[in-house]
């Protein structure tokens, strides 16, 4: 598939260069002065090799040079990208988008071809590819400079599609964005917040209520990974919200079992360094029954996971 895929963008190449250079022809033709047409006639006597290493399409692509010395390259930098129009205006997005991708590594500072290829990565819904391309650029050295706004409406433009892309929503940290604060049931988004994904974001943003919101979601997804009850008791508690760390407490009851006596007493302990609250010994005598934390949970107008409320009804 992959060597397919190769030789389908080689055909489209020479196709662009058979018709750029007949197109390149008729102009000359057209242009060039009486006295100097039949020298510009005689055959060519020389075709440059293409360099191994190359900065840009111009050095990449051939030129020729004719009898009256003059060199004319075959492609330049806006053939190339009104060819790469031409695919996107006739929703070949996958063709536009290999041609500007090899343009935008060898020549990171053109702004006309970044912008295209992300506009084309936006077409295809690849906004994987797109949040890839914007972090590249972000460490690349040599790469265009954009200014505030313009990364700010880029990565804004991804989150639309993608909110929960962990690439785009460093990114948006990193050029001083307010990140939005996710919703905290799963379904209210249709981005599938992960564990991984949930632990990564809360690393790289200080902010406790996003990350109670980033963690209370992956919950819902992924309801018996351990890590992330654990953060979530921990934001909690260092931040003294005794509501928010029993509600996280009953859940954490809920998805080690009995069987998880010794972490269960840890965490108890550390929430009653809290302060008072009443149902610190309701937890502490808790015997095992899932009704009775459900019941509880219920009181608290706590919202049990799905796939944590299964286990709890199966034991």
């Amino acid at each position: 598939m992959l060597l397919l895929e190769i030789a389908v963008v080689m055909l489209l190449l020479v196709e662009v260069f058979i018709r750029l250079r007949a197109r390149r022809r008729r102009v000359q033709n057209k242009s060039s002065a009486p006295a100097s047409l039949a020298a510009c006639l005689a055959p060519a006597t020389d075709v440059a090799k293409t360099r191994p290493e190359v900065s840009s399409v111009d050095a990449v692509v051939p030129s020729i040079t004719t009898t009256c010395g003059a060199e004319q390259q075959v492609l330049s930098i806006n053939d190339l990208l009104n060819e790469a129009v031409i695919y996107m205006e006739y929703g070949h997005y996958a063709q536009a988008a290999t041609v500007l991708r090899w343009y935008v590594d060898l020549n990171p500072h053109e702004t006309r071809a970044i912008n295209r290829l992300l506009d084309a990565y936006l077409a295809m819904a690849d906004i994987d590819s797109y949040a890839e391309l914007l972090e590249a650029l972000g460490e690349k050295s040599g790469a265009a400079t954009m200014n505030e706004a313009w990364w700010k409406e880029r990565v804004d433009t991804g989150l639309a599609q993608d909110p929960g892309n962990l690439e785009l929503l460093v990114l948006a940290e990193k050029v001083g964005m307010a990140v939005p604060v996710p919703q905290a049931q799963a379904q209210a988004s249709e981005t599938v917040m992960t564990a991984e994904m949930a632990l990564a974001l809360v690393s790289r943003n200080a902010d406790p209520a996003y990350g109670m919101a980033v963690l209370q979601r992956a919950i819902a997804h992924e309801p018996l990974r351990l890590p992330l009850y654990a953060e979530l008791l921990r934001i909690t508690h260092q931040q003294r919200r005794i509501e928010d760390y029993l509600n996280a407490l009953i859940l954490l009851f809920l998805a080690v079992r009995i069987g998880g006596k010794t972490l269960r007493e840890r965490m108890l302990r550390a929430g009653v360094d809290l302060g008072p609250h009443p149902l610190w010994s309701v937890l502490a005598q808790w015997n095992g029954d899932p009704e009775i934390l459900r019941r509880l949970a219920q009181s608290r107008h706590l919202d049990i996971p799905a796939g944590l409320s299964g286990v709890a009804t199966d034991r």
